[in-house]
């Protein structure tokens, strides 16, 4: 049962699931023993509360919270019963949003003594578990906006109506929201001082053939019984809650697999010396051995800026040129084609190495192409030159960037790391458990955790084969065969398992 819950979470998360953050974990859902799944009466039912034609979207959100979600009207406020305070005014915007509806807690807290830090708004939203703001509420315009775009229908504030929302969750101290423009019902999870996420449930996608995995979720995470007909522990803000906590944790699993991804490049870049017959990496390591465990770390923590940067939006990932030839999420999925189409070739392809070398050269120095702008970072860590070995240069070579020194760039020959390697390293980082990790629901300080966590180590040349005895991270131990003859006979057996641990 656990294994068919667990392909139910992961289809309908896979549909439905953007890069924007962590709302809910798998682990978890299985753990509160959440699946829902419903027959094609549902998916008829849903029809029936939508318009036809090319565009399908919700007709009458009441009756959509009501006959498909199972809600009662007495569940909501709505328009004077909100309490004034219930909103946030924004100053440079000049716009005041507040929700459509509000639903009340089955069992509202006590009240507290007055909180000097506490807002009024936050005092307000302390009878509510949840806020909705319909788009299409006060105008018919607002059905026509996109979640995530600027706009100025709703009010003067030339904002994306998801930034707004988030806004005024985090103003009124409720973490749990649902965005709508009919077209879309947006599950959003802001608790306060924590990084935002959401969950589209687009009304075609659940209309279509093959979406009622995604209605499925959303009656099973938004149904009345999920907030009041089950145990607090399994309710949606448990649900919302225990999936953050468990995401805390999600800082040591990722140093674990990060420190797999270094050994699975290391070997990779053993695998191109042998294949290029180069003795660049055997003479960076009897020279300066720390240039190695340093470039090679600092290959993943590029991955990991560049897959924090690009889930957040912040290189520019919906430029066709750069998704195509510099994106390392548009170079995982291409990988992860070719593993499906080609398995037993990848370690005979080759081309992905030198395009995570031509992205990372631009971040460093910038690059224009048409409409694509990408101005230079420079610094150390994106630095070509920084570790010579990584584009195929000894110590006492260097990277030009120019284009006058293009012949000399000629002569160099890159490293023929495979596209297997590439492939399994990007693969440990971006999967964790099965599920796919969201870098933009990671803090800052949880990806510097991950770099303090593989710091100390070093790479060395073993003298004689050798096998790792103790093959985790922290207590990685090698023994070659001539320590072990080394030892007395009789002290060898206590002697192997003592280093075994």
């Amino acid at each position: 049962m656990t294994e068919l819950d667990r392909n139910f979470h992961d289809t309908w998360i896979g549909l439905v699931q953007p890069s924007a953050g962590l709302v809910v974990s798998v682990p978890v859902l299985i753990e509160k023993q959440c699946a829902a799944r419903l027959g094609p009466e549902v998916q008829r039912q849903l029809a029936a509360l939508c318009t036809h034609g090319d565009v399908r979207q919700l007709t009458d959100l009441d009756a959509f919270l009501v006959d498909l979600l199972g809600f009662e009207p007495a569940d909501f406020d709505r328009g004077d019963a909100l309490p004034p305070d219930l909103s946030l005014y924004v100053p440079e915007g000049r716009q005041l949003l507040r929700p459509t509806l509000a639903l009340r807690r089955y069992d509202p807290p006590a009240d507290a003594p007055d909180d000097p830090e506490q807002t009024p708004a936050a005092r307000a939203g302390r009878p509510y578990t949840a806020l909705v703001w319909d788009l299409a509420a006060e105008d018919p315009r607002g059905a026509d906006l996109s979640l995530d775009r600027p706009e100025d229908i709703t009010g003067p504030w030339h904002y994306p109506p998801l930034a707004k929302f988030e806004r005024l969750l985090r103003q009124c101290r409720v973490p749990i929201g649902v965005l709508t423009h009919r077209r879309e019902v947006r599950l959003v999870y802001a608790p306060h001082g924590e990084s935002s996420g959401w969950l589209a449930f687009r009304v075609a996608d659940m209309l279509a053939t093959g979406g009622r995995p995604i209605l499925d979720a959303m009656v099973m995470l938004l149904h009345r019984q999920r907030w009041f007909g089950v145990e607090e522990s399994r309710s949606l803000p448990a649900i919302l809650e225990g999936s953050r906590r468990r995401q805390a944790e999600v800082t040591g699993a990722l140093a674990d697999q990060v420190f797999e991804a270094l050994e699975v490049l290391l070997r990779g870049f053993e695998s191109a010396a042998e294949r290029d017959r180069s003795d660049l990496l055997r003479e960076t390591l009897a020279e300066a051995p720390d240039q190695v465990y340093g470039g090679l770390l600092s290959v993943l923590l590029r991955l990991v800026f560049m897959l924090f940067a690009e889930d957040r939006g912040l290189l520019p990932v919906d430029h066709p040129v750069y998704a195509e030839h510099y994106s390392v999420l548009g170079l995982f999925e291409q990988l992860q084609a070719d593993a499906g189409a080609f398995p037993d070739a990848m370690s005979r392809r080759f081309g992905a190495w030198s395009r995570l070398l031509a992205a990372w050269r631009a971040i460093f120095a910038g690059a224009a192409h048409g409409d694509l702008h990408m101005p230079p970072r420079e610094g150390e860590f994106f630095d070509p030159s920084r570790y010579p070995f990584l584009e195929g240069y000894g110590l006492g070579g260097s990277s030009p960037l120019h284009f006058d020194l293009h012949d000399e760039r000629a002569n160099v020959r890159v490293p023929s790391v495979d596209d297997l390697t590439v492939y399994r390293v990007l693969e440990r980082l971006l999967f964790l458990e099965r599920q796919r990790l969201s870098y933009r629901a990671l803090d800052v300080e949880q990806i510097g955790s991950v770099y303090e966590a593989l710091m100390g180590y070093h790479v060395a040349r073993l003298p004689a084969p050798a096998v790792c005895l103790r093959p985790q991270r922290a207590k990685c131990v090698w023994v070659t065969a001539v320590e072990v003859r080394s030892a007395p006979k009789a002290q060898r057996a206590a002697f192997l398992q003592d280093e075994a641990g």
